[in-house]
């Protein structure tokens, strides 16, 4: 188990593996432990790093979890990309960990390589939304326990394909069990409260790619093809049935995806670069030109 301790705070750290860096961000009510069938799949040629968030998986519940902010949580993550020494990682987000990826655009931007954003939306908060939030808060710090509120909240992230499956469904919530009230509170004030991303990620020239789950009723399809179509250089791809979690409903067909565009990227970044402007003129001077006349 590795900690990194950022302004104070200690953060629960995975760390594997080895080769070029790709950072994992949790969705809510998750953990790190969200992402093991990715961390499986990569860490043989990648160095996979995910993160518990404040008073999420083995990290120790936040201070002040009414004062949690994405601005704080964005400044916590930059913090450990820094102390661990991440040169420019992959992110790969879901959900709340979209949210946090897009506060990390706007602060944080020269930190970051390609981005993989799941089942995630760029618009802030509804009114509604809100005081859902809101009232889950409440509930929580009236001692509500957490496993009725998750246990209310499992058949709405998985498709009912996942649902016919007892033993994902148990691993889902025992997944969303695995974290602190305190957690709880400060991710929803975090993102009851976060702006709108919609500004920070149009014309956004980062390698971005969107997966959604077909039949994700939280984050409809609508909302991955926005954030696709803002960004500058934007992939969409599409999880067959599955719902809101597809890394865990189908991890083969998510984990393709996220290979094929972590190597491209590779690729592109390896690739030498394009002729400067006195090579160009040589070649034009050579008549090997392809321009058209």
């Amino acid at each position: 188990m590795t900690t990194v301790t950022v302004a104070g705070q200690e953060v629960h750290v995975v760390d594997r593996g080895s080769g070029d860096p790709v950072l994992f961000l949790h969705a809510f009510p998750f953990n790190a432990a969200m992402w093991e069938y990715q961390y499986a799949d990569l860490e043989a040629d990648h160095r996979v790093v995910g993160i518990d968030l404040p008073g999420f998986g083995s990290s120790p519940a936040p201070a002040e979890p009414k004062k949690a902010t994405m601005g704080a949580w964005a400044d916590l993550v930059a913090g450990v990309i820094t102390e661990l020494g991440l040169d420019k990682p992959n992110v790969v987000s879901a959900s709340m960990g979209g949210y946090l990826t897009f506060e990390l655009v706007r602060r944080h931007r020269d930190l970051l390589g390609p981005l993989v954003l799941v089942a995630t939306r760029s618009k802030s908060d509804d009114v509604d939304t809100w005081e859902k939030r809101t009232e889950q808060q409440e509930a929580l710090a009236g001692g509500e326990d957490l496993a009725t509120l998750a246990k209310g909240m499992v058949d709405n992230l998985l498709s009912q394909t996942s649902l016919d499956r007892p033993e994902l469904a148990d691993y889902v919530l025992a997944l969303m069990q695995h974290n602190l009230p305190e957690g709880w509170i400060a991710a929803l004030e975090a993102m009851k409260n976060r702006p709108d991303a919609m500004s920070a990620l149009r014309g956004l020239a980062t390698p971005t790619l969107v997966v959604a789950g077909e039949l994700d009723r939280v984050t409809p399809l609508a909302e991955s093809n926005l954030i696709s179509s803002l960004v500058e250089d934007g992939e969409l791809v599409i999880i067959k049935e599955t719902s809101h979690l597809p890394n865990i409903e189908n991890p083969q067909a998510f984990n393709e995806a996220v290979r094929a565009f972590l190597a491209k990227n590779a690729e592109a970044a390896a690739a030498p670069e394009a002729v400067d402007g006195d090579d160009a003129t040589d070649a034009e001077a050579d008549g090997t030109s392809d321009a058209p006349a």
